[in-house]
């Protein structure tokens, strides 16, 4: 396996925070939609769904090639807004319900949720950003800095 530079590592170690930080805001989301659900197996379900459509559609839009034109790329883009806009829409009164429940005040109750779809939206951005192929000048800096670097093998004096 090629040793990664220390861009790649960096690129790696954000989309992997991103990535979790995604899944730590759709388990939060997740956990409040079955606090808010009825007490049912069917309520539980349907209060969870918003959360998975979230999570399952996100998935899909980082491995679907994306068309940056025409009416294929229009239509997929609303699809995946759709998706988002009405998971988030759900999603938000659920955690206002339990944040009133836990007996926050109404300003927090209405701000906690924002602050979780936020990291998520953030995070899924991260995830999802493609960075560009390295330019001729950057793949000429990173070899000078790999090779100026001292070895590490010292023979024994």
């Amino acid at each position: 396996m090629a040793k990664l530079t220390a861009a790649q590592r960096k690129t790696r170690n954000t989309k992997i925070t991103a990535t979790v930080a995604c899944l730590a805001g759709a388990g939060v989301s997740i956990a409040a939609n079955i606090i808010a659900a009825e007490p049912t197996v069917l309520g539980r379900a349907v209060a969870v769904w918003p959360a998975l459509a979230l999570l399952i559609t996100v998935h899909l839009y980082q491995a679907i090639p994306v068309t940056k034109n025409g009416w294929l790329g229009a239509i997929h883009k609303m699809a995946v807004l759709g998706v988002i806009g009405v998971a988030g829409w759900v999603s938000y009164w659920h955690i206002v319900e339990v944040t009133l429940r836990a007996g926050e005040s109404q300003l927090t109750a209405y701000l906690l949720p924002i602050t979780i779809d936020a990291m998520m939206a953030i995070a899924s951005a991260v995830a999802l950003h493609k960075p560009k192929a390295p330019t001729a000048r950057r793949r000429m800096a990173d070899k000078a800095t790999s090779s100026s670097k001292p070895s590490r093998s010292l023979r024994a004096v």
